[in-house]
């Protein structure tokens, strides 16, 4: 066996889809597609000084309780990492992610509920950003390899709904009859760049959108009539001109066909989504979310509540029916005024929006809080939010997270002067390592 290649024993689970073993000399590694319990043999793909990184070349002893993906893509596409193993496994991993990183980071070693799980394990999706490629004289629309800017070439995809899956098949063909042209990223030539598609799984609406580098579209007509007669399904076509490379969705939008907002309600309320505004990724869990952060919050309806990081209003609408008053703190244009819309949709008179950024505003912000809810991106809320929390001193503490490190390294600044009395992690998106989780928190008594 060449010194590049290693026999590994993989002794848990790391966040960011790797099994965890040591190299002989006791070093850390990394290993992708391994699982625990798993003997392999692992190429090392990358060394530093104090851990590796591989990928598995063999399995010698196999998990029980792996399974056959099924998705034809799996493990060449980078959009699944854990499609390969039993679903009730995927959800017990996990957990274990949320414990490994509060425990490490936050030292906190209290109670981790089982993880909640998505009543869909495919097809959940609601929203898909696809990307545009010419090669070999034809016009291909796929995902991203993992960890690379090649683009995979499918036709299908579980975690997707049917009409995303229609799409796939047919929009490629549509393009190429368009003769618009395909951006390159490299040289930054070319107009259409990205296909997003979005759906409403409580009202069944379909959302195509293109990304154009460009104001100009002039293939759009023939797009649009293209669509309407080969994917019924399609309810809105939307133009948006964004000419980053960094964020696929962002820019000024223009409605090609439709009503130009996905409409969306859950058991209290109703939504309506424009095209680039965020909304929870897995429309079964989100309903579940927003249950059990609501109910544990054990509202009596007298509360003052900040909701930061608010979006359209996922959580404020329900914050809102449950309470006093909600102010909703926002930086994104788009998604205040979505909120706005959606509090006067929900006739809540009892929101006020706040179109800033969280820090700026917390920094400027004199009134109590009897409730902080936070809902912030991947990097978590940050040294100088946390700060600002813990000056304002609500009585109780929300923190909705997508990644367990940022959570930790955040919670281990809050709990000086709050008890955590809750951790849930939720299956937002099976199939893959990313995990949701509510922490909630109550003031200590001093």
């Amino acid at each position: 066996m060449s010194e590049n290649v290693n026999t590994i024993y993989i002794e848990k689970w790391a966040y960011g889809g790797y099994g965890l073993g040591k190299l002989s000399g006791g070093k850390l590694i990394f290993v992708e597609g391994a699982y625990p319990g798993e003997l392999v043999t692992v190429k090392i793909t990358e060394e530093k000084s104090d851990v590796a990184f591989g990928k598995v070349e063999e399995i010698l002893e196999r998990a029980n309780y792996r399974r056959v993906p099924k998705c034809k893509y799996f493990g060449v596409c980078g959009g699944c990492h854990i499609m390969d193993i039993d679903y009730k496994k995927q959800l017990e991993l996990k957990r274990e992610v949320v414990v490994d990183q509060l425990k490490r980071i936050a030292k906190f070693d209290g109670k981790v509920s089982d993880t909640i799980e998505s009543d869909i394990e495919f097809g959940y999706r609601n929203k898909m950003e696809y990307t545009f490629t010419y090669e070999n004289n034809k016009v291909k629309l796929g995902l991203k390899m993992r960890n690379s800017n090649k683009v995979v070439d499918i036709d299908d995809c579980p975690i997707s709904p049917t009409s995303f899956n229609k799409a796939l098949q047919e929009i490629p063909e549509i393009v190429e009859i368009s003769k618009v042209k395909i951006y390159n990223p490299k040289s930054r030539a070319g107009t259409l760049k990205h296909l997003v598609m979005r759906y409403s799984h409580s009202n069944n609406q379909t959302m195509a959108i293109f990304v154009t580098k460009t104001e100009r579209f002039e293939e759009a007509e023939f797009i649009r009539t293209q669509i309407l007669n080969r994917i019924p399904q399609i309810n809105s076509i939307i133009h948006v001109m964004n000419s980053s490379d960094e964020i696929v969705l962002r820019g000024p939008y223009k409605t090609l066909y439709g009503s130009g907002v996905l409409e969306v309600e859950m058991d209290y309320e109703k939504f309506q989504i424009p095209p680039t505004a965020f909304f929870q990724n897995n429309y079964n869990v989100a309903v579940k979310m927003v249950d059990f952060v609501t109910k544990n919050l054990n509202l009596t309806g007298s509360e003052n509540i900040l909701d930061l990081y608010a979006g359209i209003g996922t959580f404020t609408m329900r914050l809102a029916m449950l309470s006093k008053s909600v102010v909703a703190v926002e930086s994104s244009h788009i998604s205040v005024k979505a909120g706005k819309a959606n509090a006067n949709i929900n006739n809540l008179r009892n929101i006020r929006y706040e179109e800033s950024d969280v820090v700026e505003f917390l920094k400027s912000y004199t009134g109590n809080a009897d409730i902080i809810i936070l809902d912030p991106p991947r990097s978590g809320a940050g040294k100088e939010v946390c700060k600002e929390i813990l000056r304002i001193k609500p009585h109780k503490i929300a923190y909705i997270s997508c990644d367990p490190s940022t959570l930790a390294r955040d919670i281990a600044l809050l709990k000086e002067d709050y008890n955590i009395i809750a951790v849930q992690p939720f299956d937002m998106f099976p199939q893959t390592y990313h995990v949701e989780t509510v922490v909630l928190m109550e003031r200590k008594e001093r």
